[in-house]
């Protein structure tokens, strides 16, 4: 061991506290292991296990040598030193499981499906990858098995995952890995609570190596590690891959526990990586990394048995041959890559409008026809589940949607800690399972906290696993002012939400009634983002004032005009949420004040939106008016503005109102001044051009 290395005289080997320098407890634990290494690679009983490791050991070997003759795109994370780690799981797995994985995956991914090859092509880049080259490195998909590159970022949906095989039954388990350096992330704490909470059958495996990248652990990682799961009184173990009978005991008794009591466990698995983290971004002593060599389970494996020597010299030889053929094989052509699930409409559609019957007096507010939506989707799908913060009953949830649910869908309707980013996670792991799942966040201004399993997740995964998985979790949640909560809970986050690519956001309207606008939702397989306007919640069925006509495209989702019942508009007004409701009871104010006849285009998906309805009205009336509740910039308005120039080439006069571009306050008089009125609508109309003052 270097001379650099302390002396531990009374910290143990495994468990309790970690010394100062947790490199000397991993010496400790690999010094103290090799009698029992040893017997291992020596039992017959183990062979199957250690030829996989040195399966993996050849494939990443090999891999590793091609990426530094720069023959590989990107960037790859090599498990050398760690293989056993891959090689026990797929020795322990059964046909039902399914395995999380992170950036450094491709062990995992061998042991948990055998399908090397696969891995070969996907990191080459070629059409016979398991992503067809799409993902390669650090995003792997197989039937069971999923990995990506954000820290922590599967652990949440491992937790749906393994929801969805509790409420079937069976003794299926999920095991999801991370990294020590992981344990710095949220959502890391937040699945274990989780977990916890619903006694879920997840296996977590952190992998100490003891580097987070160049970082030494003693600069990353403070107090315990087994303590932060104890202290969720979940399961916690040692192991290491040193000793590695020890190993396959206790991740046989984590998945046993998972199996049989369905509960949570979580492994510290001691461990060293041999390789640099990516490239030859190695920083470590030299004399640490030959140290950790020389005790690697793999290397004496082979140096020691002659039957391990020759099974591994076969194996470099079948890698050596799998990537001369994988860089022979093309890519995936462009076109089978393109394109994505959203209810796109066609580009020339032109809406064939259907007036919309009057309300018949008994559908209840919006909060009560909503619930009534959820509650009848919950009865037609036996498969769905609702799951939200605060809305287990009597509560009901902030704001009384969910109310009734959990009395009679539990367990398919339950309710959740708060935490935004663990919940969404968990939805996207149920959908991913093939169920319809329902997250429920009590604010909209808190998807903030969700953005990484939207952006990194949701968004990515149909094309990520090159369409072979898909997520259509629906997240919904209230959004929007005028309730006097101030700068945290009264935002339009809609611009921050458009951008994310196949996640449909849709945001409804207190029109028409909530079940006919949202009866699409059914046959949508994307992820979708379903944004209620709490300030709408307490409205009554909408009726037209005398003189104007509701109507619907009847598409899937569809956009609603409220137009003039007899005579030609004037102007276009564009408004979705909670301002269309706000806007159609002015529809009159606005007519007296300006002396124009308005049109209003309400559509209900803002991401994809529907064009066709919005040119129609302004080919027809020449002039628009784009009203939405948040600020105007990099807003849903501005795509629509830029999009109807592209599309018409000007020839129609323009004019946006938006919130002004502060935290929205919470007494009455400013909240007021902050949010578009009738005021700046009725201003903005005459400042149009050709409209006398």
């Amino acid at each position: 061991m270097p001379s650099s290395a302390l002396k531990l005289e009374q910290a143990p080997i495994l468990g309790g506290r970690l010394p100062a320098h947790p490199i000397d407890h991993a010496y400790s634990v690999a010094e103290a292991s090799a009698a029992a290494l040893q017997r291992y690679l020596g039992n017959p009983r183990n062979r199957r296990t250690i030829e996989s490791a040195l399966r993996i050991n050849a494939v990443e070997t090999a891999l590793f040598e091609l990426f530094g003759q720069g023959k590989l795109h990107g960037t790859i994370h090599t498990c050398i030193g760690q293989e056993f780690s891959g090689a026990v799981l797929g020795a322990a797995l059964r046909p039902d499981d399914f395995v999380t994985s992170n950036h450094r995956c491709h062990g995992h991914f061998i042991g948990a499906t055998g399908n090397w090859r696969g891995l070969i092509d996907e990191i080459v880049g070629n059409k016979d990858g398991v992503c067809a080259g799409i993902g390669s490195s650090q995003h792997l998909w197989a039937p069971n098995f999923l990995s990506n590159g954000q820290q922590g970022g599967l652990l949440p949906v491992g937790a749906g995952l393994a929801l969805d095989r509790k409420l079937k039954g069976g003794d299926a388990a999920i095991v999801s890995f991370i990294g020590e350096g992981t344990l710095g992330e949220g959502i890391v704490y937040e699945t274990m609570n989780l977990d916890a909470l619903w006694d879920l059958p997840q296996v977590i495996v952190c992998e100490n190596n003891l580097y987070s990248q160049s970082t030494p652990q003693r600069l990353s990682v403070a107090g315990c590690i087994a303590d932060r799961a104890a202290a969720f009184g979940i399961a916690t173990e040692h192991a290491s891959t040193w000793d590695l009978d020890d190993f396959e005991g206790v991740l046989g008794r984590a998945l046993e526990r998972a199996r049989r009591d369905s509960r949570p466990s979580f492994i510290v698995l001691a461990t060293y990586r041999l390789n640099p983290h990516s490239r030859g971004d190695d920083l470590r002593d030299k004399g640490e990394i030959e140290w950790f060599r020389s005790h690697d389970p793999a290397r004496l494996a082979i140096r020691d048995y002659e039957h391990f020597s020759a099974s591994h010299r076969d194996y470099v030889a079948e890698a050596d041959e799998a990537i001369r053929l994988a860089l022979e094989k093309p890519a995936l052509a462009p076109e089978h890559y393109f394109g994505d699930q959203l209810p796109r409409m066609q580009a020339q559609a032109v809406p064939a409008w259907t007036e919309i019957a009057a309300p018949c007096g008994d559908e209840g507010r919006v909060a009560q026809q909503l619930n009534a939506f959820y509650g009848d989707f919950l009865r037609r799908h036996d498969d769905a589940l609702f799951i939200g913060e605060d809305i287990e009953d009597p509560y009901g949830g902030a704001f009384k949607i969910a109310r009734g649910l959990t009395t009679e869908f539990g367990p398919r309707a339950r309710t959740t800690p708060i935490s935004e980013a663990a919940i969404t996670g968990v939805g996207i792991g149920l959908s991913m399972a093939g169920r319809r799942a329902f997250v429920e966040m009590m604010f909209g201004d808190f998807t903030t906290y969700a953005f990484d399993q939207l952006v990194n997740n949701a968004s990515k995964i149909f094309h990520m696993t090159n369409r072979n998985a898909e997520c259509p979790v629906i997240l919904r949640t209230p959004m929007g002012g005028r309730r006097g909560y101030g700068p945290t809970h009264s935002q339009s986050l809609e611009r921050f939400l458009i951008g994310m690519d196949n996640v449909c956001v849709i945001s409804l309207n207190a029109l028409a009634p909530a079940g006919q606008l949202l009866s699409g939702l059914d046959a949508l397989r994307c992820p979708v983002i379903l944004l209620e306007n709490k300030s709408d919640y307490a409205a009554k069925p909408f009726s037209p004032a005398d003189g104007f006509v509701l109507e619907t495209d009847g598409a899937l989702l569809p956009s609603l005009r409220l137009r003039p019942a007899s005579g030609q508009a004037d102007v276009t007004i564009f408004a979705y949420g909670g301002m269309a409701r706000f806007v159609a009871q002015a529809m009159v104010e606005i007519f007296r004040r300006t002396d124009l006849v308005p049109e209003m285009i309400v559509p209900l998906s803002l991401s994809p939106i529907d064009l066709g309805p919005i040119a129609q009205s302004v080919q027809q009336t020449g002039r628009l008016l784009i009203v939405e509740e948040g600020p105007s910039f990099g807003s849903v308005g501005g795509e629509v503005a830029a999009q109807l120039l592209e599309r018409m080439q000007a020839g129609f006069a323009m004019a946006r109102v938006g919130g002004k571009p502060v935290p929205i306050p919470s007494a009455p008089s400013l909240e007021e001044a902050v949010l578009p009125g009738i005021d700046e609508l009725c201003a903005a109309l005459l400042g149009l051009p050709g409209v006398p003052a």
